[in-house]
């Protein structure tokens, strides 16, 4: 009899490790953590921040003012005795105007180059702006440089020979306190020039691409024209910003996006390379199916990754953080109406006081929420009440009146809103007559001032003749000039009376004397 003897063994998946891949969207290993998030998945994280301090010259402690100015921007410094200019639309442009907008940013450099005639002689004139690198160039590693260069016309940007001057040390900036050429002087030696021009296009931009292997150790930078002699004596004006140095292989993982994060067509993408392979990733999780150097759309806001592969040697590397956020910004407007108005605001009509919200898109695609705070200003009411003398004329803005009564008004006030004015005016119990006969019949011999009351108390009264010749002074004239009678004829007076509130009030007539 034959026996068979089966042996089963049973199978435990915990005990079998899981290895994470790294680019399926799914936790392998059921440790809570997915793709790069999990350190199954090393790679090598590439941040592409440039050598080159402050490399758009945004950051600064002043704006300019005027030329030779670039003590204002942070980390550059004038390396010889010709004036690099610093601009900025803060303030100072120099006349460049037309190649607004910068590259990137709102500052940039301005240097001149050139001859210039000194005495008998023509000596060359140039400008350079230095900088302490972040860290150090080393010795044949291979950096790429990228720049914008830019160009204001043909006549005073023609083709130039940009170059670039190096040091092992900080301390040699500045190298002279003349405008001449950095590789005349120990310790500096000249890295790399390139021939650029504009092709035509003026005022203009050329973003510069260049490669630079040093054959020793930089710390500090020189940027501006070459060493050259030029034919002519003429100066000539380049403009300089965005300057992008690193090591070459970082620059795998440049953003070139040019669109602006708010448009519909925004996606990440980076320089594509045939021999490496890429995937990108969000939080940490891979996108499945993105696998090109651009994304083919975004995922909605947050944390973007792209991994490259070199498909020879297997070297993974990871770039740094995109992060990717819809900017909304927000403005607060302060508005006021007038009781009865209306205000016209983006199509909608507001007559009552409060809080208003509208929702727009700028000129970039990105929301803008604009707050409209409005005050409603309630039309006033004021009375006014004031007293003429029979005959004058009471004005009060472009009005004038003559009569008593009560008059309604309208003024714009200083919110620009309706005034109601209620002006009352009353005549003033005050009679002042225009002729007079001293006769000695006891009937109207005497020029006087009647009051009804003793409200006005009269402190002058002066009588001229027609030549202007003072004849009176006092309360009451009897129609003599120096105790001699006084002819018939015209008369001028001024009086003046005070009230009670101590208002004074003047006036000038004419009196007819009659004998």
């Amino acid at each position: 009899m034959i026996f068979i003897l089966l042996v089963c063994q049973s199978y435990h998946p915990a005990s079998v490790h899981m290895v994470e891949i790294c680019d399926n969207g799914l936790d392998d290993d059921n440790d809570g953590l997915i793709d790069i998030n999990d350190p199954d998945c090393i790679c090598e994280t590439v941040t592409l921040e440039s050598l080159i301090p402050n490399p758009s010259f945004e950051d600064h402690n002043c704006c300019p003012s005027k030329d030779s100015q670039l003590n204002c921007v942070d980390s550059w410094q004038q390396a010889s005795g010709g004036t690099t200019d610093y601009l900025n639309t803060c303030d100072y442009l120099g006349g460049t105007e037309d190649i607004l907008p910068f590259p990137d940013g709102e500052g940039a450099l301005l240097f001149l180059t050139g001859s210039i005639i000194v005495g008998n002689s023509t000596q060359i004139y140039k400008e350079y702006a230095g900088v302490c690198l972040n860290s150090t160039m080393q010795k044949d590693s291979v950096y790429k440089l990228k720049f914008h260069l830019g160009f204001l016309n043909e006549e005073t940007s023609p083709e130039i020979r940009f170059s670039f001057f190096g040091s092992e040390s900080c301390t040699n900036l500045p190298f002279s306190i003349y405008a001449d050429c950095p590789s005349s002087y120990p310790d500096w030696y000249f890295v790399k020039a390139d021939r650029l021009e504009n092709n035509g296009n003026y005022p203009g931009w050329v973003e510069v691409e260049t490669t630079i292997q040093p054959k020793f150790d930089i710390n500090a930078l020189i940027l501006g024209a070459d060493c050259s002699q030029d034919s002519e004596t003429k100066i000539r004006g380049y403009l300089i910003d965005n300057l992008r140095l690193s090591e070459e292989s970082n620059f795998d993982f440049e953003q070139i996006t040019q669109e602006s994060q708010c448009s519909p067509d925004f996606t990440f993408a980076v320089a594509g390379n045939f021999s490496f392979t890429y995937q990108w990733y969000k939080e940490g999780i891979a996108l499945i199916g993105e696998t090109d150097p651009k994304l083919s759309k975004m995922y909605g806001e947050g944390r973007y990754q792209i991994r490259i592969i070199n498909k020879a040697s297997q070297q993974c590397r990871i770039s740094d953080e995109f992060e990717f956020i819809i900017t909304k910004n927000t403005t607060d407007v302060y508005e006021t109406i007038c009781e009865g108005n209306s205000l016209i605001y983006e199509g909608g009509v507001i007559d009552e006081a409060g809080i208003y919200e509208y929702n727009l898109i700028s000129s970039e695609g990105c929301d803008s929420i604009i707050m409209v705070n409005v005050e409603l200003l309630p039309n006033e009411i004021d009375t006014i009440q004031a007293k003429i003398f029979p005959g004058t004329t009471y004005e009060i803005g472009e009005y004038q009146f003559n009569e008593p009564g009560e008059y309604q008004l309208t003024f714009l006030s200083a919110s620009g809103c309706d005034n109601t004015t209620v002006l009352q005016l009353e005549n003033i119990n005050v009679f002042i007559p225009n002729i007079f006969s001293p006769n000695g019949d006891n009937n109207n011999d005497y020029f006087e001032v009647y009051m009804v009351n003793d409200e006005y108390i009269m402190t002058e009264m002066t009588i001229f003749d027609r030549f202007g010749n003072l004849c009176y002074q006092g309360n009451q004239w009897d129609g003599t000039i120096n105790n001699k009678l006084a002819n018939s004829g015209v008369y001028i007076y001024n009086i003046k009376l005070v009230d009670s509130e101590n208002h004074e009030w003047s006036f000038s007539n004419t009196i007819t004397l009659i004998r």
